[in-house]
């Protein structure tokens, strides 16, 4: 009976410590570098592309598809080019899940992106907490 009793405090406070180590994570969102999101696309069968070729445009352009899944993320240099990408990829894709643009961000910049839901999963990206601006 001292035996069970034992394992069963143990297991529960092997849940416990689980549980509160989980709780410890980094709570803001996250969006990784081209490097880490390249990594993590290929890791997971994606075909990656990644370039800074914008057509004039300065940045940085990442693209992966695997199947139907697929991503297109653009880190920009200025905030007035959001507009340009964010309208592009509304306009060439209608079966995304995520269509975000964030612009002057101090911990994020600029950014656009584009993608079905296990291709930004995949990609590292967490979005926690949004607050959202409308303006009527």
């Amino acid at each position: 009976m001292k035996k069970i009793l034992s394992v069963l405090i143990i297991c529960v406070l092997a849940i416990i410590t689980l549980s509160l180590a989980a709780c410890n994570g980094d709570k803001g969102s996250h969006y990784p570098d081209s490097d880490e999101m390249k990594n993590n696309l290929e890791n997971g069968g994606y075909t990656v592309v990644v370039t800074t070729d914008l057509n004039g445009k300065k940045g940085t352009y990442l693209s992966a598809t695997k199947e139907s899944d697929y991503i297109y993320f653009y880190w920009l240099e200025n905030a007035a080019d959001c507009d340009y990408f964010y309208n592009y990829l509304e306009e060439e894709h209608t079966d995304y899940n995520s269509l975000v643009k964030i612009e002057n961000d101090k911990k994020f910049g600029n950014i656009v992106y584009c993608g079905t839901k296990n291709a930004v999963d995949t990609a590292g990206i967490k979005v926690v907490n949004v607050k959202v601006d409308v303006n009527t």
